[in-house]
């Protein structure tokens, strides 16, 4: 017997024990009891990993746009190791990725760039978390984020064997690519998007053709 957990799209009624489904899509039950949709808007959830654009700024926080219904705050302070004389100062459309540190309908959303798995200051350029330098951002539907996040991803790893890349997914849909050129990020960003609905057998063929092209 198999047991899926219930992901994205999917509940348990606690009082029968039985999944529904949250929202209207394609019922996937690979490793768990999931429904894909093509939705664009996010609703942020705690310990969720998000790319963000910063909107605004005070001496207390970064104003966020992560794609959801309000914007989220950002605390100047909620870097690895900052202080009041040594935080960061990030300009307006400056891209970071962050955690979801606090969620909930009535409140703002609060998020974090503290990276409790490391003891190295923001500012070293070391932290997984924080600021975003270079490339572009492009967005996705929700459910294509979730497939590039994939730990076998076939598209981010076949790509990895002929090109050189950074790559960071948000879990909100928001997605930075950086490549040594922008030529190869435009064609890396356009492979990507187009290997949606594609089989490997399609992905191969067209990361050939791409191949091809840098010989």
């Amino acid at each position: 017997m198999r047991v899926f957990e219930p992901g994205s799209g999917v509940a348990v009624d606690s009082d029968s024990g039985r999944a529904f489904a949250t929202t209207a899509g394609v019922l996937r039950t690979e490793d768990e009891v999931r429904v894909e949709n093509l939705r664009k808007r996010y609703v942020p959830r705690q310990g969720d990993c998000v790319v963000g654009i910063v909107m605004g700024r005070n001496a207390d926080f970064f104003k966020v746009d992560i794609r959801a219904p309000s914007p989220a705050f950002l605390p100047t302070l909620a870097w690895n190791g900052a202080t009041k004389r040594n935080r960061p100062v990030l300009e307006i459309g400056t891209l970071v990725y962050a955690r979801v540190e606090a969620a909930h309908p009535d409140l703002d959303t609060e998020l974090s760039c503290v990276d409790p798995d490391t003891k190295k200051s923001w500012n070293t350029g070391e932290v997984l978390l924080g600021e975003l330098k270079g490339g572009l951002s492009f967005e996705v539907a929700l459910s294509a984020a979730q497939r590039l996040l994939d730990v076998d991803c076939f598209i981010l790893d076949r790509l990895g064997k002929d090109f050189a890349y950074e790559l960071c997914v948000g879990q909100n849909g928001r997605v930075w690519l950086s490549a040594p050129t922008a030529r190869e990020t435009v064609l890396l960003l356009q492979a990507i998007r187009r290997s949606f609905g594609m089989s490997n057998v399609q992905i191969e063929a067209m990361v050939g053709k791409m191949v091809g092209l840098f010989s």
